[in-house]
C-alpha cells in the first residue's frame, strides 16, 4: 500500500489505525491504494500492537434459558454501540481461557462470580463484571455487580396477587434452603411476607422439587422448564388449595403452566400464575404470562458499560442496583 501510494509505511499505519496526523492528499492516496489492492488489515496483528481486541465475552452455561439469551442479545446490542463485539462462552476451561482473545468478561450470576474469582489465578488479569439477582452473602473481592432486586420482585408479584383477590398463594422453586452458595432473596421474601399469613403451615405452600443434591457450580446446566412441570405434579398430588402461585422464574412458570393445562386445569380460571423475569418468550404463550420483569435490557446495557469503563481504567461502583417492574398478562384471574 505504501509503495502504491508513494508514502511511508508509518503514514499507512496512522491512516489505517486512525491515530496520528496524515496530510489530506496523502490520506486520499493511501485510501485509493487500499481500495485498488483490496487490502484488509489483519485484526489479530492489530490487536497485538494496540493490546486490545475490542471483544467482550458473556459466560453462561444456561443457553437454553430465555433470560440469558435475552441478556446476551441486549449485551451484544450495547457492545456494538460502544465499538465492541460480544461472543458467548458456555463451557469453561481455565487453561483455554488464558488464550481467548477478549478484553473482559461478564458473568451471568453471583454464584458463578464467587466461584470464578479464584479460577484464573492472581497472575492472570481479566476485567470482570457479574450480573446478580439479590446480592450474595459472601462478596467477591474485585468483581462489580449489576444487581436486580429480586426481593422486591417477589414483593411486586405477591402484591399484585393480593390486589387481584388471592389470599392463598403458593411459591414454586427448584431451590431448597440447603446446599446453596448464595441466598435466594426471592425465597426469603416469600417466607417473610407469607409467614404472618400461614404461620406453621408456611411450608405447605412452598413447592420445592428438592433437586439440590449438592453445591451448584458454574458448570451446572439448569432445567427450569422441567422443574416447573415437576412442581405442577407436586401441586396436584399434594392437594394444595392455593388459588395463585408465584414461580421462581419465567421458564419455571411456563413449565408449570404447560403441565397444568395438559392435566386438564385451566389458567387462570383454576390456577393463577405469575413468573419472575419478563423474558421475550412469554409473548408466545397462551394465556400471556404475567411476570415481574427483571429489567433485562437495562441490566445488560449497564453490564457492558461498566465492563468497558473498567477496561478504560475508570473507577466503577461495586454495586449498580436496578429495579424490577410488573408486566401484566392474562395468567391471573381477578377473584
Amino acid at each position: 500500500v505504501a509503495n502504491r501510494a508513494g508514502v511511508a509505511v508509518s503514514a499507512v499505519s496512522r491512516t489505517m489505525n486512525g491515530r496520528g496526523y496524515v496530510a489530506k492528499e496523502k490520506k486520499e492516496a493511501i485510501l485509493n491504494a487500499v481500495k485498488e489492492l483490496g487490502y484488509r488489515p489483519n485484526p489479530l496483528s492489530n490487536s497485538l500492537k494496540i493490546r486490545q481486541t475490542f471483544q467482550l465475552c458473556y459466560f453462561t452455561v444456561n443457553i437454553f434459558n430465555s433470560f440469558y439469551m435475552d441478556s446476551f442479545n441486549f449485551m451484544s446490542e450495547q457492545a456494538v454501540k460502544r465499538g465492541y463485539s460480544m461472543f458467548l462462552l458456555n463451557h469453561f476451561n481455565a487453561d483455554q481461557m488464558r488464550h481467548l482473545l477478549m478484553d473482559g468478561m461478564i458473568l451471568s450470576n453471583e454464584a458463578d462470580a464467587l466461584e470464578f474469582q479464584d479460577v484464573p489465578g492472581e497472575q492472570f488479569y481479566l476485567p470482570l463484571v457479574s450480573t446478580s439477582f439479590g446480592l450474595p452473602v459472601i462478596k467477591t473481592r474485585r468483581i462489580p455487580y449489576i444487581d436486580v432486586d429480586t426481593y422486591n420482585a417477589m414483593e411486586l408479584a405477591l402484591d399484585y396477587l393480593f390486589k387481584m383477590g388471592h389470599h392463598k398463594i403458593a411459591y414454586g422453586t427448584p431451590y431448597s434452603a440447603k446446599n446453596q452458595v448464595t441466598v435466594q432473596s426471592r425465597n426469603v421474601a416469600f417466607e417473610n411476607i407469607m409467614r404472618p399469613v400461614y404461620g406453621k403451615k408456611l411450608s405447605d405452600y412452598i413447592l420445592c422439587t428438592n433437586r439440590d443434591t449438592g453445591k451448584k457450580n458454574m458448570y451446572t446446566q439448569e432445567s427450569f422448564f422441567e422443574e416447573g412441570m415437576n412442581t405442577a405434579d407436586i401441586f396436584i398430588q399434594s392437594g394444595c388449595d392455593a388459588t395463585g402461585i408465584v414461580c421462581f422464574n419465567d421458564e419455571f412458570a411456563l413449565g408449570f403452566m404447560n403441565r397444568m393445562i395438559r392435566m386438564g386445569y385451566r389458567v387462570p380460571e383454576d390456577i393463577s400464575i405469575v413468573g419472575i423475569d419478563g423474558v421475550s418468550k412469554r409473548k408466545y404463550t397462551s394465556p400471556l404470562l404475567t411476570s415481574v420483569a427483571l429489567n433485562i435490557k437495562e441490566q445488560a446495557y449497564k453490564g457492558v458499560d461498566t465492563l468497558i469503563d473498567i477496561i478504560d481504567g475508570k473507577r466503577v461502583s461495586s454495586v449498580t442496583s436496578i429495579s424490577p417492574y410488573l408486566l401484566e398478562g392474562e395468567s391471573v384471574k381477578k377473584l
